[in-house]
């Protein structure tokens, strides 16, 4: 019998082959803000129980037959970390829905897709077997490159395409070692592709050869290639400003909200519990990986003359804190990067979502091409200097909790840690240099541009796509305990087992 979780997969697909069909009055955009709330439903209520009662286990677990021989069930389950992911996948799918609501071309299909693109990722945030995790991986590469190459704007074929290839390529790898994993496995033993099982037993097959290399490095290099790719890392980010500049402002939601977050969970699913030492010893090289994501990031927004590359820019900087927390090997870098990876995907959905306000308008996203918007449009100003500052980190808003504890860790790590973090802090000045100058350059000082003062404010819809995010980084950035708590020993108990190896 399909669980809860389940549901939040098989539910999607169900009603994407609905809206597919052209139901009548718009139906197709009900059934995808059904499908999202019902998962943003799921998570809140697996967080708000981890919340109350803060454990390492899986919940909502559920199994189904797949294959005896390939040693995979359809295994599900959620841990804090994985609760709080599946909240924020169901809630930026809402938003998005919402803000995609007339939507004119093809309505049906973009909405099937999008349920489509919800169903993978909650199969990637779910899964506890590593071929579902794996294939769930893979598909979700069809409905986004769908919605960029089919809904985006005039080089949106060149965007899909290098999206796909970069992301293609870099999970590849990741192909060669799942099927050199099961080759690996003990003879007579029942195979088993169950994460936990895997990292149990990683001294028996980390010793184990493929291509002359060991298979626990091969594997690691794999995974954690294929992670980078999506979290997106420098220097294999290059896709991530095109795909954003060309697809439409409801996938760049998603895009920013949600789908970077894969890189970031499977580095902590896949990465660290499959290989611990590989883990250990390259945590300093990867957390450097991190600080310069948010140095180059940072310094490359502040140069930008189209807000939607900038706010681009600004995910590679932001998305770096979540691979130096981890790397840090700390408690706290780790519950930090979790929480910058949910602050992230709230505060970046609202930059774009303020960048496809003004779009709608103007018809352009040049930086230098308006000022004085506050001035016709009172609440958009407001909203997007909320939105600069909770992305600059402003205290009491969730960006400071996530980038507080993440520099928390890093302190108290080993060295280079301390080094790295502190040249990490850096980027407090230049985020706070370009989200505020854009601010300023774009809603205020004198009207520039004589057209824009019969530009109409926010109106109810876009209200109702924005304020969520708004309620949830203040609650976050005011009440951080119940996130934190929920992820905590699932973050405890992920480094008691690199400790445990580093003995």
């Amino acid at each position: 019998m399909i669980g809860p979780l389940g549901w939040t997969i098989v539910g999607p697909v169900l009603l994407g082959l609905v809206a597919i069909s052209r139901p009548a009055r718009g139906g197709a955009r009900w059934l995808c803000a059904l499908g999202s709330a019902y998962t943003f439903a799921v998570g809140l209520w697996a967080l708000a129980d981890f919340a109350q009662k803060p454990g390492a286990d899986f919940r909502l677990v559920e199994a189904h037959a797949w294959s005896t021989f390939l040693g995979s069930q359809f295994a599900l389950g959620v841990d804090g970390m994985g609760a709080a992911m599946l909240a924020l996948s169901g809630l930026v799918t809402l938003i998005a829905t919402v803000s995609a609501w007339r939507q004119t071309h093809s309505p049906h299909v973009y909405h099937a897709l999008v349920l489509g693109l919800l169903a993978a990722m909650n199969g990637v945030f779910t899964a506890t077997d590593f071929l579902v995790f794996y294939v769930s991986w893979e598909v979700l590469l069809v409905p986004m490159v769908a919605l960029i190459g089919v809904f985006g704007g005039e080089q949106r074929r060149y965007a899909a395409l290098k999206f796909f290839v970069y992301t293609l390529a870099g999970s590849v790898l990741m192909l060669g070692f799942l099927i050199a994993l099961w080759n690996a496995m003990p003879a007579g033993a029942p195979k088993s592709l169950d994460l936990r099982h895997l990292a149990e037993l990683w001294p028996v097959w980390r010793d184990a050869k493929f291509l002359g290399v060991s298979l626990a490095g091969f594997g690691f290099l794999a995974v954690v290639l294929a992670c980078l790719v999506k979290l997106p890392a420098v220097p294999v980010h290059t896709w991530l400003p095109h795909a954003h500049v060309q697809a439409p402002t409801a996938v760049s939601v998603l895009l920013a909200g949600v789908l970077l977050k894969l890189g970031v969970y499977g580095l902590y699913r896949i990465a660290w519990p499959l290989f611990p030492a590989e883990a250990t010893a390259w945590s300093p090289a990867l957390g450097a990986l991190g600080l310069v994501a948010i140095l180059w990031g940072a310094w490359v927004a502040l140069g930008q003359r189209d807000l939607k590359r900038l706010v681009a820019y600004s995910s590679v900087s932001h998305m770096g804190f979540c691979l130096l927390g981890l790397a840090s090997g700390t408690v706290a870098g780790a519950v930090g990067g979790l929480v910058q990876a949910v602050a992230h995907g709230l505060s970046s959905s609202l930059l774009f979502l303020l960048v496809g306000v003004v779009y709608d308008r103007a018809h352009h996203r040049a930086v230098d091409g308006f000022g004085g918007l506050a001035r016709p449009m009172p609440r958009f100003g407001w909203l997007l200097l909320f939105g600069a500052l909770a992305s600059a980190g402003l205290p009491g808003l969730a960006g400071f909790v996530g980038e507080f504890l993440v520099f928390a860790g890093g302190f108290t790590a080993a060295s280079p840690f301390p080094g790295l973090t502190a040249a990490a802090a850096l980027s407090v000045v230049l985020s706070a240099a370009y989200l505020l100058w854009t601010c300023k350059r774009v809603a205020y000082g004198p009207l520039r541009h004589e057209e824009h003062a019969g530009f109409a404010d926010c109106d109810e819809r876009e209200l109702a796509a924005m304020l969520p995010l708004c309620i949830g980084l203040v609650v976050i950035g005011v009440w951080p305990g119940p996130l934190a708590d929920a992820m905590r020993p699932s973050c405890e108990a992920l480094l008691t087992h690199l400790q445990g190896v580093a003995r």
